[in-house]
């Protein structure tokens, strides 16, 4: 699909300068680690989202989903109904735009999908971050994430065998639930460092050749994603943010906590009088406690762990859900950009504790 530029309002304003969005997407393949469970190399497709301007007459507004129409006759899940939605979806960026000159170097935004997701499922908060100066670039792992497309365009399907067959051991006859987070960790690391070969790998393009500032680099996933954002935090002192949406952090950081700034966004949970959401409450306390610097927990009512997929937004088919829906993904961008401005851009954060019957927001001071 393609438009002309000057009949779509695309245009952004922020800090006194109006852009456009442009997205680049890439195939990387790491030739140097093998995946130890499934024995390949691996594979990441990423994309990339930035301020822009548009150097050509006409340019391709960016499809929602990457190359969707290669790799719909494989989601075998996928209802013909569900593929025409999602190719009405209108994004804000354009394909293959120069990058706009900005008298320094840009903030670069990493994010992990969930489990079984798509990077495209969080494009809403892709170009929330991309229309306030960052660099953000999402990245699809192979076996974990919906598809991934290899450079010959074979697509990859998700295979979740290895989660799979710890769903089937019992807590705790079979395994302690201590044990079962240690095992899964083990993916989670393979995510982790997915994300840092994906940034060694965009400090290698020549496009973004002195675009991006490497010492204001941040990271951000949600469910298995945020444990993956963690873990990369952990593996590269060069991240210096991290925003976890209610993804269980890795057993390494629950024991020691991380070096980075952290923002949890999660659900607002019946944690005083439920027993198990009282153990995880108090986990993420604990973890939140022990890392060294500034942590914040933001608990959001009326949202489940699926809330925060911009899906729920982009193909709703009803007025209501696509009212709340856009509620939460801006609540939500908003709090994660309000971080990393803070953390980048020295803005003021303004993100105070707070207990209500729709929010709680609990701040570990370092």
């Amino acid at each position: 699909m393609s438009c002309k530029p000057k009949t779509v309002n695309q245009e952004i304003t922020t800090k006194g300068i109006t852009y456009t969005l442009g997205t680049k997407q890439f195939i990387w393949l790491d030739s140097l680690r093998t995946d130890s469970y499934y024995g390949e190399n691996r594979l990441v497709n990423a994309q990339i989202w930035y301020p822009s301007t548009i150097s050509n007459e006409k340019s391709d507004l960016t499809p929602y989903f990457y190359n969707i129409s290669l790799a719909y006759p494989h989601l075998k899940y996928w209802s013909k109904n569900d593929f025409d939605l999602v190719n009405a979806v209108k994004t804000k960026s354009f394909l293959n735009t120069a990058i706009k000159d900005w008298p320094k170097a840009y903030p670069l935004i990493i994010f992990s999908p969930s489990l079984g997701g798509n990077l495209s499922q969080y494009t809403y908060y892709a170009q929330y971050l991309a229309e306030r100066g960052f660099i953000v670039m999402g990245i699809n792992h192979l076996y974990e994430s919906e598809y991934v497309i290899n450079q010959k365009d074979k697509i990859i399907v998700a295979n979740l065998t290895f989660h799979d067959s710890l769903k089937t051991l019992k807590i705790p006859e079979q395994i302690t639930a201590n044990n079962y987070r240690s095992v899964k960790a083990i993916r989670q690391q393979v995510l982790g460092e997915d994300l840092i070969f994906a940034l060694n790998k965009i400090l290698e393009e020549p496009f973004f050749e002195n675009r991006i500032n490497t010492h204001q680099i941040g990271v951000f996933g949600h469910s298995i994603g945020g444990a993956a954002s963690i873990y990369a935090s952990m593996l590269d002192d060069r991240i210096k943010a991290v925003v976890d949406i209610d993804g269980t952090p890795p057993t390494l950081a629950l024991e020691n906590g991380i070096n980075a700034p952290f923002m949890f966004i999660e659900d607002l949970t019946d944690y005083e009088n439920h027993e198990g959401y009282k153990k995880l409450h108090k986990r993420r306390n604990d973890f939140c406690e022990l890392n060294k610097k500034d942590s914040w927990r933001i608990l959001l009512v009326d949202t489940n762990h699926n809330s925060f997929l911009d899906s729920n937004y982009y193909l709703a088919q009803d007025g209501v859900q696509k009212k709340n829906s856009k509620k939460l993904l801006d609540k939500t961008s908003e709090y994660m950009s309000r971080f990393f401005e803070h953390l980048f851009f020295s803005e003021t954060l303004n993100v105070e504790p707070i207990k209500t019957d729709s929010l709680e927001i609990i701040l570990f001071k370092k």
